[in-house]
């Protein structure tokens, strides 16, 4: 249920994403989930936690490559770390800018994806009694 559930929400993820894009190439910016304008400007607080959340990741992935370069990671684990370390960077942007409590449905929303993306990326084990 829970791999199912994840393949619905990365692939409707995946789906405004390739929208956001495709509307700012043609000069609409798309503010996650539907706030529609014509070239506003992503909020700063948002643009933080982007950015930390990619520098986390790159760090990790960079100690993991070093530490345990043999292990290979399917693409939805590499999603779930990202969407982790974005709502962790997101929750403490958000609390030390002091962000209106409104803003904070985003967090809760990527808190809920990263955990149905955490079940969805464990490994399981099928052999009990090796």
């Amino acid at each position: 249920m829970a791999r199912l559930l994840s393949k619905i929400i990365v692939g409707l993820l995946a789906l405004w994403a390739t929208s956001a894009f495709i509307a700012e190439l043609l000069g609409v910016t798309i503010i996650f989930p539907f706030n529609i304008s014509e070239r506003e400007d992503v909020p700063y607080h948002r643009l933080t936690a982007i950015r930390l959340s990619i520098l986390l990741s790159f760090s990790y992935f960079g100690f993991r490559y070093i530490f345990f370069q043999s292990e290979k990671l399917y693409p939805i684990q590499f999603l779930d770390i990202y969407i982790k370390f974005f709502t962790i960077t997101s929750l403490f942007v958000f609390y030390s800018m002091n962000v209106e409590l409104r803003e904070y449905y985003f967090v809760f929303f990527l808190f809920v994806v990263s955990i149905i993306l955490h079940f969805a990326s464990r490994k399981k084990i099928r052999n009990y009694f090796n």
